[in-house]
C-alpha cells in the first residue's frame, strides 16, 4: 500500500494560492493597466509581486511567517496611500478607487483562510484593513474625488465587517469539519490512528510490512497500579512506537494494549520493530513500571490484501506469546507454489 501523503492544512492550501496565482494575477493585472503610471498603483504592483517572489524563495518556516508580514506590510501601505493622498502620484482617481473597491473583499476573504489555523489573528487583520480602507475614502471624499458617492466610505466599512463576519464563520466550520474528521480516524488516549482508519486505509494491494504488537501482562500493571498508571503506560508505549517509526510508516492502536504497524516495503521492517521492543523493554514507566511487548511481523505478497497479511502478522503474534513473549516473531508470506497448493 503506498503511504499517503496527508494533504496540507487549509491555511497552508489558501497561502499557496493566495501567492502564487492570485499576488500574480494581481501584479499582472496592474502591469498590464493603462493606469499604473500613478505612483500608487505601482508601488501596490511592486508590493504584489514582491510578496508572490519571496513565496516562491522561502522556506516553509519562512511562508509561514510571510502571511504575517506581508497582511501588516499591506495594512501599512492602505494607510500611507491615505496619509500621501493629495501628494503628486498619490492623488486619488477612479482607477484608483476601483482597485480599492475590488480587491478588498477579495482580500478579506483570503486573509482569513489564510489565517484558518490563526481565526483571532486573522479577524484582527481583516479589521484593521477595512478601517484603513475605511480611512482611506474618507480621505479621497475630502479631497473631492469626482464620481465618488457621498456613502461609499460607510458602505465600504458595513461590506467590510460583513464579509469578514461570514468568511470566518465559514472558517470555524472548515476547523470543525476537520476537528471531526481527525477524532473520527484517531485514538484519543494515544494520538495513534485507529481502527476505523486502518480499515479506511488497508484496502490497497502494494507490498508493504504489516506488524502485530501487543504489550504482555499489561493486565497486571492496570491491577498493581490503577488504570490511569496503565492510560500513562499506553501513551508511552505510543509515543516510543512513533519516535522510532520516524514517519518511516503508519501506526495504529488495534484496541486494549495492541498496536498495528504498517511499514513500506523499502523498510527494514524487522529492525524497527526489534528496536521498538528494545526500547520499551529497556524503559521505566510512570510509577517506575516496567513493560515488554511481543510482536508478529510478516509481508504482504504481490496482489494480497492487506487484511490477511494481517490475519498472518496476528498468528505470528501468538507464536511469540507462547514462545515466552518480548519478542519478535516473523512469519513470510505465501510463495505462488503456496497457493497453487492450497487451491487444490
Amino acid at each position: 500500500m503506498p503511504r499517503r501523503v496527508s494533504p496540507l492544512p487549509l491555511h497552508q492550501q489558501v497561502s499557496r494560492l493566495y501567492f502564487r496565482v492570485v499576488l500574480p494575477a494581481v501584479t499582472v493585472a496592474l502591469v498590464l493597466d493603462g493606469g499604473t503610471g500613478a505612483a500608487v498603483l505601482i508601488a501596490l504592483m511592486l508590493l504584489a509581486a514582491l510578496g508572490a517572489a519571496l513565496h516562491l524563495l522561502l522556506p516553509p518556516a519562512g511562508q509561514n511567517a510571510l502571511r504575517f508580514v506581508f497582511a501588516l506590510a499591506a495594512i501599512v501601505f492602505v494607510i500611507a496611500v491615505a496619509v500621501l493622498a493629495g501628494q503628486p502620484g498619490f492623488t486619488g482617481t477612479i482607477d484608483q478607487l476601483a482597485v480599492a473597491l475590488l480587491l478588498t473583499p477579495a482580500t478579506l476573504m483570503a486573509w482569513t483562510l489564510v489565517f484558518a489555523d490563526q481565526p483571532r489573528t486573522g479577524q484582527i487583520l481583516n479589521l484593521a484593513l477595512v478601517l484603513a480602507v475605511t480611512a482611506l475614502m474618507l480621505r479621497w471624499q475630502a479631497l473631492g474625488l469626482s464620481g465618488m458617492n457621498h456613502h461609499l466610505p460607510l458602505l465600504v466599512l458595513l461590506v467590510g465587517v460583513t464579509v469578514t463576519y461570514y468568511a470566518s464563520t465559514f472558517a470555524l466550520m472548515n476547523a470543525r469539519f476537520h476537528e471531526g474528521e481527525h477524532d473520527r480516524t484517531h485514538d484519543p488516549l494515544t494520538g495513534l490512528l485507529n481502527r476505523r482508519a486502518f480499515q479506511d486505509r488497508a484496502r490497497a494491494h502494494a507490498t508493504l510490512h504489516v506488524a502485530v504488537l501487543d504489550i504482555d501482562f499489561f493486565k497486571r500493571v492496570n491491577d498493581a497500579h490503577g488504570h490511569l498508571a496503565g492510560d500513562r503506560v499506553l501513551r508511552a508505549v505510543a509515543d516510543v512506537i512513533q519516535d522510532t517509526l520516524n514517519g518511516q510508516g503508519e501506526a495504529y492502536r488495534w484496541g486494549g494494549e495492541e498496536f498495528v504497524l504498517l511499514l513500506p516495503a523499502p523498510v527494514n521492517a524487522p529492525a524497527v520493530i526489534e528496536q521498538v521492543r528494545r526500547e520499551i523493554a529497556a524503559r521505566h514507566f510512570s510509577g517506575g513500571q516496567r513493560v515488554t511487548l511481543s510482536a508478529g511481523l510478516t509481508r504482504t505478497a504481490p496482489g494480497e490484501p492487506v487484511q490477511r497479511a494481517f490475519e498472518r502478522a496476528d498468528a505470528a503474534l501468538r507464536a511469540a506469546k507462547d514462545a515466552g513473549r518480548n519478542r519478535v516473531v516473523l512469519s513470510s508470506p505465501p510463495t505462488p507454489l503456496d497457493k497453487r497448493a492450497a487451491g487444490r
